[in-house]
């Protein structure tokens, strides 16, 4: 019988000296679904419909931290085995579960429908689905898409797409507009006002943010926008701002920073000393 291979030397240092074996990539990350989960706190008039799986309706739901009975502003249609085995049309099904949305919820302005894994799959071409029903539906509701498909984006990308399918709709400002700041990437509305407070203090009063608090309030965008990116992660976003003819306006973020070269030591800082307090 021959002698057994061992497939690595055994360490002689014990668990000390054991290999750190690291796996990297969208292994270790969440699909784009988990952006709804800031999304549609920010967008208050705006509804996200995932077209996937009970795996994507839990994913969302557990990290939202909200029951499904509080109505909160996303959902999920369900793709069923009937779907998946061809026995149902799942345009006519997304007709049905749309029409009915919204007739319960008659504030809905903008309704993304997100795609996902299981749709991807199926090749079910939300895009043209999107097309159809906003033809159908406007100009009380507009309907937009874009995929949070774990196939497709990990945890960042999710805002990224939605924001970018969102660019083209936002209005065009007049060629002799005057010039305006524009902030992209969701904050929380207290960071949002603390922003703009800010940046009246320093005189600059044209200040819009993308994505807004409604729908409806899109800010225009043009030759003399200037935008900043409050997320370091929305590259196809300024992409198309860019195309739309907006300046970027690039700003330091920890993610950008760079170590300095060897043989070059950092400038010493100007601290002041701490002040020492006798405790009697």
């Amino acid at each position: 019988m021959s002698p057994v291979i061992p497939l690595r030397a055994e360490l002689s240092g014990g668990c000390s000296q054991a290999p750190v074996l690291k796996e990297r990539g969208q292994r270790e990350v969440f699909c784009g679904l988990t952006g709804i989960i800031w999304l549609h706190r920010k967008v208050q008039d705006a509804f996200f419909l995932v077209v996937g799986s009970r795996t994507c309706a839990h994913l969302i739901q557990s990290a939202a931290g909200v029951m499904i009975f509080a109505e909160p502003r996303f959902a999920t249609a369900i793709i069923d085995e009937r779907d998946l085995a061809g026995l149902a049309d799942c345009h006519d099904e997304l007709d049905r579960v749309v029409n009915r949305l919204l007739e319960r919820r008659p504030e809905i302005r903008t309704l993304f429908l997100v795609g996902s894994c299981p749709s991807e799959v199926i090749k079910l071409d939300l895009g043209r689905a999107a097309q159809r029903l906003d033809g159908i539906h406007r100009p009380t509701v507009r309907v937009l898409n874009y995929s949070g498909s774990g196939i497709e984006t990990t945890f960042t990308q999710g805002e990224d797409a939605c924001l970018a399918a969102w660019v083209p709709q936002m209005p065009a400002s007049a060629t002799h507009a005057p010039d305006s700041l524009l902030v992209v990437g969701s904050l929380p509305d207290v960071v949002e006002d603390q922003f703009a407070r800010l940046f009246r203090d320093l005189g600059l009063a044209n200040v819009r943010f993308f994505p807004p608090r409604h729908a409806t309030e899109l800010p225009e965008v043009g030759a003399n926008t200037r935008f900043l990116l409050a997320q370091p992660f929305l590259a196809e976003t300024a992409r198309l701002l860019e195309a739309r003819g907006a300046t970027h306006l690039p700003r330091p973020s920890p993610s950008a920073w760079k170590a300095p070269p060897p043989g070059c030591r950092p400038p010493p800082r100007h601290s002041a000393s701490p002040r020492r307090t006798s405790m009697r």
